[in-house]
């Protein structure tokens, strides 16, 4: 973490950041991007700049009108709950609670959260506030590297906390336990929106922009329940290879950026996350199993803790340990794809001292396909590998065949 991240009062940016403000993406001139753009492109993002312009002084001037030492070590901490990690690692609770389309539905929304707005990201490039005149306080020194609207945090956290507060409002418990998980929900919300212009890494236009991202992202995935809800995607056997192309396809015809920015990784990781879901959802039919048997931890809260401990280990395992020599040796040696990681490596080293950020570079083809694959696998992991592993240490309520 750099000097100018930690979350202290009165930390200015450092120097580099005073003598190169080129080293954001974002803020060069109109002319660097306009024979990069097509004219819709550019005339939209000029459109639009006119309210980033302007907004770091009055930003700078609220943030240090608000900032203490504690508030920056609870924002910069709370960002963590809008990571692309966190979000992993916290999504099969629902599903370990024995509700698949809790699981499903949250995966959608977030998924296209990030996808959204990591392409609208790389259409607009828009820079973030500029620093200084204000002090960015952040526990990941990589997002500083991206453009700035639409917020991911917010666009996140609004498609989460709505679908969140929908299903409150549906469950059978009483108005006042309502009421409480409600307030929770809204904390967390104001947290990460307010944190987000708190610790200097986005203005109004991003958080108002990654809002709308979050509103559309789950009215299309209300809307989609509605149009399929009887749709049986095990009823058809290329339903895994039409979900796979979808993915990447998606993914290789993402909008290039004109400054290099790690926005897209994000991107990839959770369209492939919603692969593994539609892999999962379609072994699961085609096997005739209903998810949740045995999973239910109403009046036994102990066997979810007890699945949340052994299933995040074995996620962990799947992620940081197997996934990645196993996918690579399998994309390399058996579908002989080319490694082109090298040629990236060496491009982004001619950068490596730059006062300004590089052009885009972009992720090796290889990458590509092999992050998607190892988030791809997580869902599997834990929908189909967790519950026997769940049976074995006596973590079910019930015995199943499969749960």
């Amino acid at each position: 973490m750099s000097t100018e991240g930690i979350p202290l009062t009165g930390v200015e940016p450092n120097d580099f950041q005073r003598k190169h403000p080129l080293k954001d993406p974002g803020n060069h001139g109109p002319d660097h991007f306009k024979g990069k753009m097509s004219k819709l492109r550019f005339s939209t993002r000029q459109a639009l700049k006119r309210f980033t312009d302007t907004q770091s002084d009055y930003l700078s001037k609220w943030q240090l009108k608000h900032k203490t030492k504690w508030r920056s070590i609870y924002f910069a901490g709370t960002a963590v709950l809008g990571s692309h990690t966190f979000y992993v690692l916290c999504l099969p609770t629902p599903a370990w609670a024995g509700s698949f389309e809790g699981i499903a539905d949250l995966v959608y929304i977030l998924a296209y959260s990030i996808y959204l707005s990591g392409y609208l990201k790389d259409y607009w490039c828009l820079p973030r506030p500029r620093s200084p005149p204000l002090h960015r306080i952040t526990l990941s020194e990589y997002t500083t590297m991206e453009y700035g609207a639409p917020s991911s945090h917010t666009a996140n956290a609004t498609g989460a906390s709505l679908y969140l507060l929908w299903t409150i409002a549906e469950l059978n418990i009483s108005v006042s336990q309502k009421l409480a998980l409600s307030f929770l929900v809204v904390i967390y919300y104001l947290t990460l929106v307010v944190g987000r212009i708190y610790c200097g890494m986005h203005g109004l236009l991003d958080i108002i922009s990654g809002a709308l991202v979050g509103i559309v992202c789950i009215l299309g995935r209300v809307g989609m329940n509605h149009l399929l809800a009887d749709f049986q995607c095990g009823d058809y056997w290329w339903f895994p290879i039409l979900s796979t192309f979808w993915g990447l396809l998606i993914l290789f015809k993402h909008i290039k950026p004109v400054d290099e920015c790690p926005c897209f990784a994000d991107s990839v990781a959770f369209v492939g996350v919603v692969g593994g879901i539609e892999w999962s959802k379609w072994i699961l039919q085609r096997l005739g199993i209903e998810y949740g048997h045995g999973m239910r931890v109403t009046g036994a809260p102990h066997l979810l803790v007890g699945r949340l401990l052994v299933g995040g280990l074995i996620v962990v395992i799947w992620k940081y340990v197997i996934g990645k020599p196993l996918v690579y040796s399998f994309l390399i040696h058996v579908l002989r794809l080319k490694d082109d990681r090298p040629e990236k490596i060496e491009e982004r080293r001619k950068y490596a001292n730059a006062k300004e950020c590089p052009p885009y570079i972009g992720e090796a083809k290889i990458d590509i396909v092999g992050r998607y694959a190892i988030y791809a696998g997580i869902p599997p992991v834990v929908l189909l590998a967790c519950p026997p592993i769940f049976k074995v240490l006596n973590l079910l309520n019930l015995p199943d065949k499969l749960s």
